[in-house]
């Protein structure tokens, strides 16, 4: 049973469609796109029917003033939008029984997302065509036109219904249609129009709330909660803005502009259709056009919409351009005559044969020359003020900058008022943009006419000696040039506003402007400008640190942008060679103004300022931020070498709370910072150290900058997929540990402790690569890597390091990563290496281990991995150890030195090739033959009765091969003394061969060594325990496990392995760059 549905439930509507804006976004965060993009869908519903709201509260006519067929449709949008509406409740309301706690994607798990994914889709194409019906509501497009929209909107929900009744449906996309199926369901009867009213008169409706950070939880006002109820939602984040037109004829409040595009079709019903019967719109599904019963010329839903649109579009546009302009009048004193308006026409003309200029470019044009007068008023003596406003006295001297800076003024009044405000095609259709600009170029024009007196104004003979000209001259150079490595100023009108704040995007801070003269290109093509032409800017990015300089011309031809780096200021307090006086310098100004090297990639530019005070402006701002900033460049230290290892800018810098990963109370957080990680390297290897230097943005009024040690073991990082954020967190040396000297004293040492991070911070950095660059600089060295392999998520690699002094040596670093849950860390060894490659320095980074030359290490064939008894790790010592006191509490503990501590590491490998590849990376270009285990080995001679069996047990036995010579290399188990044994043995022996059906190999008598460790230089054995067995000879039998092991044996032996000799020496001659 059907019924009206009244205007005045647009209270209900909002609140409804608020309520289920907020249930919705609570159970967003993990769901699937599709109803992600419903929740968008809804909060730009809600957003309109809040400003329709508020457009009815602010014009208590609005409703008279709508009409009777406005007012007709827009309560058949509010019926089809509270049914709707009501739909998507009850799909909510099931969703909140099932729970929405715990994991969000268990969640959308357990509602099975396929089944409902229809549902969805569906109810996501008819929020947005209610979202766009009530846009049109509100338009002031006329009613034929409405009627006519409205009639073809029917005609193709008619084909849509048509299409869908035989099945053909598909997902939303911008290619398929949409209809609607009219059913007889009763909505809840309204408080019609006279309801409405009745409710304005006793209550004030509430204001539209500010939109809030995309982060932010939904919630409304506490005006909003008293008019609909009781409520804990915070404000809305509209996520995606809807398009609406341009306010009404009679309201006072001014509609937001929102984004039509893509928008789907909007249900619409003739008004001839619903003279008798309100019908709601309450069914819409999405389905192609059935070829054989629809007409392909017909337009689809989705283009009517479309058409209304731009209906709209133009609508807003004819109602701009009928908008009043808000100018100030001209000044009748301070203006051009006409022999000088003559002049100005014709100077400009040149320019206008070459392009044609719309209000935009004059406007930046007449903007120009505002600030070039103002330049020149800046370089004038203002000796007298008689009022508070100040004034400029006469000078006799035509070639005064207030002359051309009055001149300059009446160029700006003149294109501003003789030339846009006269062409009427120019003031047709102006943006905001250019209409802010028109009222703030007239005032800035006739406030500075103001500090012209009378007397201060030059007479027409000295107006006619200043440069009239329209346009600045340009030099060859600054339309031919291209540098694919420079990042071009762009489109300067953004540099070119009336007021300094107001320069620059949205991101941009400008810090300076001024105006300069330059020699830009080469020797053969430069030329010496004058009247300073160019506009010198230095400014900040949001989310960068760095000042940019910036240089560009009036045309726009001509702009170049990079950092203004240290460097830089070494040129500006050096200057070269001394420069002429300029056109239009007082002479106090004439002082030691210098051309200044600044180059642009490949373009030359010497800029000359105008004055030593222009000159002392732009290099004081960035000399003070460098200064403010000193700690993060590279100390000079004595005995040690600072480098920089990784730099790059951050949006935001948190301090966060180690243990908890949380922010801070109160939060410490700032945007815009300059991050590096700077290498302290000495003469010993493993006592390398790292500190973190953060410094604030050139912007900041009182620059900062701090600089943290940084360890280089246990420094965890975590980052998820495709995110710019970063958390990172360690361990400093300001681990309180109390203890007692034997006399109840307390004794207290700050330490560093790896497994207790202390320290945390979160970065956000402006792309994802240089979090992950920042990632690997944290958890690699800075080298190229001698070898490296991957095990799942861990990265390991081996590099070349040394030690110069006291003790010169050379081995290995092994880096190994580590990933548990979401975060990574990594590990740092060293094992020996014999010989340090030319060009190789020493860059070592996470946990140390260290393992001297002459070593020890276990290799296992069948378990894959190479043991390594006895390390060094690094530790880091504060400078507060032991100590009867406690530091002051403003003197942090620091970090002082390093010492060594003993452990002992464990790696595995998947498969044996990556384990011999490994084991070649710490050997002088040898490569692993051969490695088995086996029963025993001895050195005694076989006797002519009884057993040559070894009494010292198993043996892991080696073969080894460099060039044309190859090594054995047997240990035994610890249990042994000198468990080391190497020998270099012939290739091929007879008595190999003539054993074939045995698992012992005799080799023949040779020269063998015995130690405790093993040379990995050399692959010899070392420091025996008794120096008469360092060397013997005799010969050696080896007793295999297996008959296939001793074969293998051989065949690696006698050469048949030169396959994989090759594949393994290959891999050392790519890594290390020799040859055997």
């Amino acid at each position: 049973m059907a019924f009206d549905m009244g205007i005045g439930d647009l209270l209900a509507v909002t609140k409804l469609a608020w309520d289920l804006y907020h249930n919705c976004f609570l159970v967003a965060r993990e769901a699937p796109e599709d109803f992600r993009q419903l929740v968008n869908e809804l909060a730009s519903l809600q957003g309109v029917l809040r400003t329709l709201r508020d457009d009815v509260n602010s014009d208590k006519s609005f409703l008279e003033k709508l009409g009777e067929s406005k007012k007709d449709m827009l309560e058949r949008c509010l019926g089809g939008c509270y049914d709707t509406l009501k739909k998507l409740e009850e799909l909510v309301t099931k969703y909140r029984q099932l729970g929405i706690g715990g994991d969000g994607m268990q969640f959308w798990r357990k509602i099975k997302w396929v089944t409902q994914q229809r549902d969805i889709s569906n109810l996501r194409a008819k929020v947005m065509i209610h979202t766009c019906n009530l846009s049109l509501c509100m338009s002031s497009i006329g009613n034929s036109s409405l009627a006519r929209i409205e009639t073809s909107m029917v005609a193709a929900l008619e084909r849509q219904q048509v299409s869908q009744e035989q099945g053909q449906e598909e997902p939303v996309t911008p290619q398929t249609r949409t209809r609607s199926i009219d059913v007889n369901e009763t909505p809840p009867k309204g408080l019609a129009i006279n309801g409405l009213q009745r409710v304005m008169t006793e209550s004030t409706l509430v204001e539209r709330p500010a939109a809030r950070s995309p982060e932010s939880t939904p919630s409304m006002s506490e005006e909003d909660t008293s008019e609909f109820g009781p409520s804990s939602m915070t404000t809305p984040t509209v996520s995606r803005k809807i398009s609406m037109n341009s306010r009404t004829p009679g309201t006072k409040r001014s509609q937001p502009q929102y984004d039509y595009k893509d928008l789907p079709p909007s249900p619409r019903s003739s008004e001839e259709g619903f003279q008798n019967q309100k019908k709601s719109i309450s069914e819409v599904s999405i389905a192609s056009p059935d070829p054989a019963n629809n007409d392909k010329s017909a337009p689809g839903v989705l283009e009517v919409v479309h058409e209304a649109m731009k209906e709209l579009s133009r609508i807003r546009q004819r109602e701009q351009s009928s908008r009043p302009l808000r100018i100030v009048p001209q000044d009748t004193l301070h203006k051009p005559d006409d022999s000088l308006k003559e002049k100005f026409q014709e100077l400009a003309n040149d320019e206008l044969k070459v392009r044609r200029l719309n209000a935009r470019d004059w406007l930046r044009v007449a903007t120009w020359w505002l600030l070039k007068a103002r330049n020149n008023m800046d370089l004038h003596e203002r000796p007298a003020m008689t009022n508070a406003r100040g004034s400029f006295s006469r000078s006799d001297d035509s070639r005064s900058p207030s002359n051309q800076a009055y001149v300059d003024l009446l160029k700006s009044s003149w294109i501003l008022y003789d030339v846009i405000l006269k062409d009427e095609n120019l003031t047709t259709l102006l943006t905001d943009e250019n209409r802010k600009l028109f009222y703030n170029l007239s005032d800035a024009i006739n406030e500075d006419f103001f500090l012209f007196k009378p007397v201060d104004v030059p007479d027409q003979q000295t107006l006619l000696r200043q440069n009239l000209n329209i346009w600045e001259l340009l030099q060859p150079e600054e339309e031919s040039f291209e540098d694919e490595n420079l990042m071009p100023g762009l489109e300067n009108g953004r540099w070119i506003t009336v007021e300094h704040e107001d320069a620059g995007e949205e991101d941009e801070h400008v810090l300076l402007r001024t105006f300069v003269n330059a020699e830009i290109g080469s020797k053969a093509l430069r030329i010496k400008s004058r009247g300073a032409p160019y506009l010198l800017l230095l400014s900040v990015k949001e989310g960068e640190s760095e000042p940019k300089v910036t240089i560009t011309n009036q045309s726009g031809t001509f702009g170049m942008t990079r950092n203004f780096t240290n460097e830089d200021l070494t040129e500006f307090k050096n200057p070269s060679s001394p420069v002429s006086p300029q056109i239009g310098m007082s002479a106090s100004s004439m002082g030691a103004v210098q051309p200044i090297p600044m180059h642009f990639g490949r373009m030359k530019i010497s800029v000359v300022f105008t004055s030593d005070a222009d000159l002392e402006r732009f290099k004081t701002i960035p000399d003070s931020y460098f200064n403010s900033v000193k700690l993060r460049e590279p100390r000079q230290m004595s005995n040690a070498t600072e480098s920089l290892v990784f730099e790059s800018s951050v949006e935001v810098y948190e301090v966060l709370k180690a243990s908890t990963m949380k922010s801070t109370v109160p939060r410490q957080q700032w945007t815009s910072c300059n991050i590096r990680i700077l290498e302290t390297t000495g003469k010993v290897g493993w006592k390398t150290t790292r500190r973190l230097v953060v410094s604030s943005s050139a912007k900041e009024r009182r620059p900062w900058c701090t600089s943290t040690f940084l360890p280089l073991s246990r420094v965890q990082v975590s980052k998820d997929n495709s995110s710019r954020q970063m958390l990172m967190k360690w361990s400093d040396c300001t681990h309180e540990v109390i203890q007692t000297d034997g006399s109840w004293n307390n004794m207290y040492s700050y330490v560093y402790d790896d497994a207790n991070p202390n320290v945390a911070i979160c970065l956000q950095f402006c792309t994802e690569q240089e979090a992950l660059d920042f990632e690997k600089s944290i958890l690699r060295l800075s080298l190229q890597p001698v070898y490296e392999w991957s095990m799942g998520l861990d990265e390991r690699f081996v590099y070349n390091v040394c030690d110069i002094e006291p003790d010169p040596k050379s081995y290995k670093a092994l880096m190994i990563t580590h990933c548990h849950m979401n975060w990574k860390y990594s590990e740092l060894f060293y094992s020996e290496c014999p010989v340090l490659l030319e060009g190789y320095v020493n860059h070592e980074v996470a946990e140390r281990l260290v393992v001297y030359r002459d070593t020890d290490y276990q290799y296992s064939h069948a378990r894959t991995s190479a043991r390594f008894p006895q390390v060094y790790y690094t530790d880091y010592v504060s400078n507060h150890v032991e100590k009867l006191y406690k530091p002051p509490t403003d003197a942090q503990p620091l970090f002082s030195h390093c010492t060594k501590k003993v452990g002992f590491k464990l790696i595995e490998f998947e498969d044996e090739n990556v384990a011999q590849q490994f084991m070649n990376s710490l050997t002088s270009n040898y490569a692993l033959l051969f490695s088995r285990r086996v029963h025993w080995i001895t050195t005694k001679p076989p006797p002519r009765f009884g057993s040559t069996k070894s009494s010292k047990g198993n043996s892991e036995v080696q073969l080894w091969r460099k060039g044309q010579s190859t090594k054995l290399v047997s240990r035994w188990e610890d249990t042994i003394d000198d468990k080391w044994m190497t020998m270099t043995i012939p290739r091929t022996t007879d008595g190999l061969r003539n054993m074939k059906d045995s698992n012992r190999a005799i080799l023949p008598k040779t020269e063998y060594e015995r130690g405790r460790l093993i040379d990995m230089a050399n692959l010899v054995a070392r420091s025996p325990r008794e120096a008469s067995v360092a060397k013997k000879i005799g010969p050696v039998t080896i007793a295999f496990e297996s008959v296939r092991d001793r074969e293998e044996f051989v065949e690696a032996l006698e050469g048949s392995s030169d396959r994989g000799l090759r594949r393994y020496t290959s891999n050392i001659d790519e890594l290390l760059g020799v040859s055997f």
